[in-house]
């Protein structure tokens, strides 16, 4: 598969940031003739079957779908199996690795314990026989009637390795915010296993968050990032726009998770580097037998 597609062909390692959690902002992430064609045949809402009247709705259409659905465009077809790859995946240990061990020095304590984990596509493969499940997804924000942020302050579950986006905005989109921040926890919660006290599920109010970046929405802008209990950020407040907020949204999990969220009174906490697998069940087992018969 052809690295001349990867949203990272043009990062190293020395472009990642470590403060306050492993990311990598890339601007004229893909070349201007590849991002131009994406961009000319980025698939309508319809085509997917998306739902586009709910005021700033997230939506997102799943690379297995994508996998099936041949009405779409091949350079789209090309571009979401790419991320959602083998290849992929090592581009982001490739970028990473400095990170991931950094934060998981237990479980990855070195390159090979990342390299050598079997992946698949998520919702298509399992953990029955994968160690990582990867998805690249067409995403998308609904236009604005009401001010509102699709997204604030917040932690992504902990059974993501990393999370990414690779923003398109559209050239007649003209709407304030949707950018993305990237924050820390105040001086006085920093290093304190009182910060995961401040947790409402994935959800922590910004009175104890320090902004420390704030990623404009951009056209051929990647922003990629590993999933920690630090890993803190949102989107800001969109004002009214009849247009879309238009990216791809790009996810890697593993099992088993990293950490806990906040949930039934108990706070977000970080799990042993030797947690137990999840255990599969049948389910688990049959369902990718079924796909590949059945698509």
């Amino acid at each position: 598969m052809s690295r001349n597609l990867s949203i990272l062909q043009r990062a190293t390692p020395a472009d990642l940031q470590l403060d306050p959690f492993p990311f990598i902002v890339i601007p004229n992430a893909l070349p201007d003739d590849l991002y131009a064609e994406l961009e000319a045949s980025f698939p309508s809402p319809q085509s997917m079957g998306i739902d586009a009247s709910r005021n700033n709705h997230r939506w997102n259409y799943a690379s297995r779908k994508i996998r099936r659905n041949k009405a779409l465009p091949q350079i789209w077809r090309d571009f979401i199996a790419y991320h959602a790859s083998e290849d992929f995946y090592r581009d982001i240990v490739n970028v990473f690795f400095d990170g991931i061990h950094g934060l998981y020095p237990e479980r990855f304590p070195d390159r090979a314990s990342l390299e050598r984990l079997r992946v698949g596509i998520r919702k298509h493969d399992s953990f029955a026989n994968k160690d990582v499940l990867m998805d690249a997804m067409i995403s998308g924000n609904t236009p604005v009637t009401e001010a509102s942020s699709v997204r604030s302050s917040h932690l992504d579950s902990g059974d993501k390795l990393f999370s990414g986006l690779f923003y398109m905005r559209p050239k007649t989109y003209e709407s304030v915010g949707g950018d993305l921040t990237i924050s820390r926890y105040n001086r006085d919660l920093t290093g304190r296993p009182e910060r995961h006290q401040k947790f409402k599920g994935a959800y922590i109010e910004d009175e104890n968050l320090e902004v420390v970046r704030t990623v404009t929405y951009d056209k051929n802008l990647a922003v990629l990032f590993i999933n920690s209990l630090e890993s803190v950020h949102g989107v800001t407040v969109r004002q009214p726009s009849p247009h879309s907020r238009l990216f791809v949204n790009l996810v890697g999990e593993i099992d088993p998770p990293l950490y806990n969220l906040e949930a039934n009174g108990k706070h977000a906490h970080y799990l042993p580097a030797n947690q137990p697998r999840t255990p599969i069940g049948f389910a688990d087992r049959i369902m990718p037998v079924m796909r590949k018969v059945f698509g």
